[in-house]
C-alpha cells in the first residue's frame, strides 16, 4: 500500500489540513465504519467512476456517487466500501475550511455525501480529468493545489468570529464553555450560532461534543487497557453514563466494543462480514 500526504502552501493551508493519496489498500475486510469528527473530506476515486458509502438514512444500503464526492460534516458514523485495488486522492479540510469553495452554507451538507459535480458542475469533471492525467503523486498534489485556489467562490478569508471560536474549541473543548466564548465575541448567541453553522456546518455545541469524542479516541488509541471512568472525567464528561451515551450516539458502538476493534486509524473500524 502506498500512502502519501501533502500540506499545501498559504493561503490554502489556512483552510486545508492536508491532501492525501493512497493506492493498493488491501484490507481483509470489504467495509469500514467511519466515525465522525465534524470535518469535511473531498474524495477523488482515480480507479473507478463511482464511490459507494452507506449513510444511516438508507437502511444499510450502499449509495453510489460519482468519482468525485464531498463528504459533509458528519455527527454520526457511516460505512465506506474498501475495494482491494484502488487509487484515491483526498482533501482533508480544516473545520470550516470548505466554506470559501461553496456557494451555499456548509450546514446543508450535514450528515450527507454529495457528488462533486452537483456542486461544481463541469469543473468537477475537469479537475478529475486533470488528476487522472497527472503521472506522479507530486504532480497530482500540485495540480490539486492550483485548481482549488482557482475554484474558490469566496475570498480565502475566515470570518474573525469563527476563527476565534475554533481556536478556543480546538484546544480542550470542555475547558472553554460556549457561554464564555460568546461573552468574548460580543455578538448575540443567535447570531454567533448562525455564522458558525454557515461556515463550519455544525452548531458550536455539537462541534464541541464531537471534539470531546475525538479527544477520547486520541487518548485510548495506543493504550493497552482503559479505565473508562478516568477517561470520561479527563475529557470533561459529567459521569460515565453521559460519556457512554455520547460515544454510542457518535459511533454506534459502545466504548468496549470499539476498543477491541481498533484498526488502522482511530476513526475507522473494520466490519467483517
Amino acid at each position: 500500500m502506498l500512502l502519501r500526504t501533502y500540506i499545501p502552501q498559504a493561503p490554502l493551508s489556512v483552510f486545508v489540513d492536508f491532501f492525501w493519496y493512497f493506492e493498493c489498500y488491501s484490507p481483509p475486510h470489504s467495509r469500514e465504519l467511519t466515525l465522525p469528527d465534524g470535518s469535511i473530506e473531498l474524495v477523488f476515486n482515480l480507479s473507478e467512476d463511482r464511490t459507494k458509502w452507506i449513510d444511516q438514512d438508507y437502511n444499510g444500503l450502499f449509495q453510489k456517487y460519482g468519482s468525485s464526492v464531498i463528504s459533509g460534516p458528519h455527527s454520526r458514523s457511516f460505512i465506506i466500501d474498501t475495494p482491494v485495488e484502488s487509487a484515491i486522492l483526498g482533501v482533508h479540510f480544516k473545520p470550516g475550511g470548505i466554506y470559501p469553495f461553496l456557494k451555499m452554507p456548509v450546514y446543508e451538507l450535514h450528515n450527507i455525501h454529495v457528488s462533486l459535480d452537483t456542486l461544481w458542475g463541469a469543473r468537477a469533471h475537469d479537475l478529475h480529468e486533470v488528476l487522472l492525467l497527472s503521472k506522479t503523486v507530486d504532480d497530482k498534489f500540485r495540480k490539486l493545489e492550483e485548481s482549488l485556489i482557482k475554484l474558490a467562490s469566496r475570498p480565502l478569508i475566515r470570518h474573525p468570529v469563527v476563527s476565534f471560536a475554533l481556536n478556543e474549541f480546538l484546544g480542550l473543548p470542555h475547558k472553554s464553555p460556549l457561554s464564555d466564548v460568546i461573552g468574548q465575541i460580543g455578538l448575540s448567541q443567535r447570531r454567533f450560532i448562525q455564522i458558525f453553522k454557515e461556515e463550519v456546518g455544525l452548531t458550536p455545541k455539537l462541534f464541541c461534543r464531537l471534539r470531546r469524542f475525538q479527544e477520547v479516541l486520541s487518548r485510548i488509541e495506543h493504550a493497552k487497557s482503559v479505565n473508562w471512568l478516568d477517561v470520561a472525567i479527563a475529557c470533561g464528561y459529567y459521569d460515565q453514563m453521559h460519556f457512554i451515551k455520547d460515544f454510542q450516539a457518535f459511533s454506534s458502538l459502545n466504548p468496549t466494543d470499539y476498543f477491541s476493534r481498533q484498526g488502522r486509524h482511530h476513526n475507522h473500524v473494520a466490519i467483517h462480514n
